[in-house]
């Protein structure tokens, strides 16, 4: 036992001391009040609780949870189960395993590469221990830090695959995408990613991989396919509704440069510089899957599973972005290829290295130590901007102190007995968290049977938070045009309005 601890030691101290870091970053940073709450959280809490207390897949409204995928409120009430906790209570010290698993994957992951230096490992595991991407995604109640370690997870078990070829290793391999599938509808890149993985492994035999194949797909999409035809019969849809894009092509790129000025130094909100680095990028990456697959000898290893993963991705993501209408492309968005991004921007370094003189060398080391040095300063900026109001409010979100101290809140937890007509909020989940009383989203701009639904009620109440607004919800002139407005409550966050025919 002794020489297994002190062999880990010595192979993965770098590990274990960005995992430490982790580790306080979580503690600190959830200290004030808790784990972070968006309006997803709230619906992924309430369907955990709600599969604990009655075994159905239902919000906080008692509706059946046709948004999101199950996957993490399964996860989530499985571990509120065992520790006889809230998903929100547990959260954090579910995030902090998580965030710790990440980066011992990406250690192992990095251990793997054809090149490697502890030096390398070192300066990247720093950066993911003090990104303020990972931070933002591991101090919120999000599907994204399940999501995540799965990605990570699957890398390493397609290597187990590689060396195996078995049906062991096979099963394994798609379940875990089955995971991811179910837990992110945008877990279909691991599936298609898992897929091209075996057909361009050349390796395997023409019959055996058709099998593995026909086996890796159907168990990786059969969670999402239960998922699905359960919220068909529940709903009467599969996935909720989906509006068009409004976003062109381009413009997803421009948001991915954005995101790109706060991954990397040196961009100052220069988006179209970012634009170019990520395709610049995503070139690499896709010459490098190339590449492996005609020399086949180079195949199995971490460098192919990163870069393809990172092109699927990558693809899917601006596509879905320019069909379907969501938030726009964020650094939360994009956390999935954001340990991907760093390793396939990088792990070519070491071999490039090796083949230069000595004071070559030098000189490349020099100037890599000064972009190493800037990416920590840089990262240190946001982080320690970020700190100065999660430290005196906490995380930005419902469990933030201004939201908490709601005077509007207040007044409805005082007086529910008024609130007996049909409610509406421009932010239920909200509404929910801070009251515990039920209401339903105001309806979107674009969708009439919503709005025929709420001007057919003849009395009805709307709670307005003014930190709540959405563009694409209707609002109150727009009901006042339809209906009388007969009553109003003012509050410095909001209002409570009463409607009647």
């Amino acid at each position: 036992m002794k020489k297994t601890a002190s062999y880990l030691l010595a192979q993965h101290w770098d590990a274990i001391l960005a995992s430490a870091s982790a580790l306080f970053t979580i503690y600190y940073l959830t200290k004030f009040s808790g784990i972070g709450l968006s309006p997803d959280s709230i619906a992924y809490s309430s369907a955990a609780i709600n599969l604990q207390a009655k075994g159905a897949l239902v919000d906080f409204n008692n509706l059946p949870l046709v948004d999101f995928p199950a996957g993490y409120p399964f996860f989530l009430a499985i571990f509120s189960s065992i520790f006889h906790s809230s998903p929100i209570t547990i959260a954090p010290i579910l995030n902090s395993v998580l965030y710790v698993g990440v980066i011992l994957m990406s250690s192992v992951l990095m251990q793997g590469f054809e090149n490697n230096a502890r030096w390398y490992r070192l300066a990247v595991l720093s950066i993911l221990a003090t990104s303020p991407c990972l931070w933002d995604v591991y101090e919120m109640l999000w599907s994204e830090t399940w999501f995540v370690f799965l990605v990570l997870l699957f890398m390493l078990v397609w290597r187990w695959y590689g060396k195996r070829h078995d049906i062991i290793s096979l099963m394994v391999f798609a379940i875990i995408a089955a995971f991811a599938f179910v837990t992110r509808f945008a877990g279909i890149t691991i599936v298609a990613t898992g897929a091209a993985l075996i057909l361009f492994d050349g390796a395997i035999g023409v019959v055996k991989k058709i099998k593995h194949l026909f086996l890796f797909v159907l168990v990786s999409i059969s969670l999402v396919v239960w998922n699905l035809v359960h919220n068909h019969y529940a709903a009467g849809s599969m996935a909720g509704l989906r509006e068009k894009a409004l976003r062109t092509i381009t413009d997803n790129l421009l948001d991915i440069g954005t995101v790109m000025g706060s991954w990397l130094p040196f961009l100052n909100n220069r988006p179209l510089i970012g634009a170019i680095i990520f395709l610049i990028i995503l070139l690499v990456a896709t010459i490098v899957v190339v590449y492996r697959i005609l020399q086949q000898q180079f195949y199995h290893r971490n460098e192919t599973v990163l870069a393809l993963f990172f092109v699927v991705y990558a693809v899917f993501i601006i596509a879905a972005a320019s069909i379907s209408r969501f938030e726009t492309l964020s650094s939360r968005l994009l956390s999935p290829i954001y340990i991907p991004f760093i390793l396939v921007g990088s792990f070519w370094i070491l071999r490039f290295i090796k083949q230069k003189t000595k004071l070559q060398k030098t000189g490349i080391v020099v100037l890599l130590f000064f972009v190493y040095a800037a990416t920590m300063f840089f990262q240190y900026q946001q982080n320690a901007e970020n700190w100065e109001g999660i430290a005196d409010a906490g995380i930005p979100g419902y469990a933030e102190a201004h939201w908490r101290a709601s005077p509007l809140a207040k007044y409805i937890k005082e007086h529910k007995v008024l609130f007996n007509q049909p409610i509406y909020s421009d932010a239920n989940d909200g509404l929910y968290y801070l009251t515990g009383l039920q209401a339903l989203p105001l309806p979107h701009k674009e969708i009439v049977t919503e709005q025929k639904k709420l001007l057919q009620e003849p009395q009805l109440i709307v709670v307005w938070f003014n930190d709540g607004e959405n563009p694409d919800l209707i609002d109150i002139p727009f009901i006042q045009e339809q209906k009388r407005l007969i009553n109003t409550l003012h509050f410095n966050d909001g209002a409570i309005y009463f409607f009647s025919n």
